[in-house]
């Protein structure tokens, strides 16, 4: 990855067999690959969300992130306050930015605009989507067999990255 990224934070829900919540936290960051082309996404951090805050601190203060999103409407709600009180400013989407998240997260897999280094947690969460309505739309269920934490942070993080790359983009604004 190279340039600016967008960070995303998101807690495993409990899945439909094993019904443990919580147990895992997932920090992806999205960006340009090398030369531009495709987005990149990388899984950084695949542990207890009880780590979670202080991962997101020293990330920030290594990549300094365009965006930290985190749903508010989630099991990762519970980090905006922690995040906050750390200085972090999170960017939290809208149900319809869930959906529209979901969207451009497809079009971009199914146009060949984006890649992931085949992260073992990354890979099965792929493996195992499934998709619920959302919002006139789609969005990933989370309640499934297999973590779905680590898409949804990537497609979260993507979201972000695309929101800045259009607000960075240069244009004609009329005052």
């Amino acid at each position: 990855m190279s340039g600016e990224v967008a960070l995303a934070a998101e807690i495993s829900h409990s899945c439909v067999c094993h019904g443990q919540a919580r147990k895992h936290c997932s920090i992806v960051a999205a960006g340009r690959e090398a030369g531009g082309s495709r987005i990149l996404v990388d899984l950084f951090w695949y542990e207890h969300p009880r780590g979670a805050v202080s991962r997101l601190v020293a990330l920030t203060q290594d990549h300094d992130p365009v965006a930290v999103v985190v749903d508010g409407r989630s099991q990762s709600a519970t980090l905006t306050r922690a995040l906050a009180d750390a200085g972090i400013v999170v960017t939290q989407p809208s149900t319809a930015d869930v959906a529209v998240a979901h969207g451009e997260f497809l079009d971009l897999v199914n146009g060949g605009g984006l890649i992931h280094l085949d992260q073992p947690a990354l890979t099965a969460a792929v493996r195992a989507a499934q998709q619920r309505p959302l919002a006139g739309a789609a969005a990933w269920e989370r309640k499934v067999a297999v973590d779905q934490s680590p898409l949804v942070a990537a497609t979260e993080a993507v979201w972000g990255f695309l929101r800045w790359e259009e607000l960075a983009a240069p244009g004609v604004f009329v005052l």
